[in-house]
């Protein structure tokens, strides 16, 4: 798991090359004016891109998810999120899956972290890191911004 800003000094080149695609073009784009819904950004689905307007949720029955072919890049242009983290250990109770699409949920996650997702940041979560995505940033729903490239490995 990584979590930095996208306009931050990093010249991005310890990242894998998709990766580093990736993040490059974040910083080449607009994320305001991107379309809502998905946008391939390489053929194949080998890279993609889901922008949403979401509203954040309460930690109470939310779940931790798992992907086995992709690692989420998350972005927030505005806005933010907290999200839950923690090592994927494989012996965690799976509440519901959806393989096709690349979706394990958790009934939950052992020693899991906090995180905050603030404008201007990314994090990257790898099929190693079990992560719960969009609870409350300060308490109370919000709405942001927020894109989502899948990144296969």
């Amino acid at each position: 798991m990584i979590l930095s800003k996208l306009n931050g000094l990093d010249d991005f080149s310890a990242y894998p090359p998709r990766v580093r695609r990736a993040l490059e073009w974040l910083r080449s784009v607009d994320a305001m004016a991107l379309p809502l819904g998905r946008t391939e950004l390489e053929p194949d689905g080998a890279m993609f891109v889901n922008a949403m307007d979401m509203t954040t949720r309460p930690y109470a029955g939310s779940h931790p998810e798992v992907h086995r072919r992709y690692i989420d890049l998350f972005y927030w242009p505005e806005g933010g999120e907290r999200v839950g983290w923690a090592p994927y250990l494989g012996t965690e109770p799976v509440h519901a899956t959806n393989p096709e699409g690349d979706l394990w949920l958790l009934e939950d996650s052992v020693n899991e972290q906090i995180l905050t997702g603030r404008a201007g940041d990314f994090a990257l979560f790898f099929p190693w890191d079990a992560h719960r995505p969009g609870l409350y940033l300060d308490g109370a729903p919000a709405t942001s911004r927020k894109l989502v490239i899948k990144i296969a490995i």
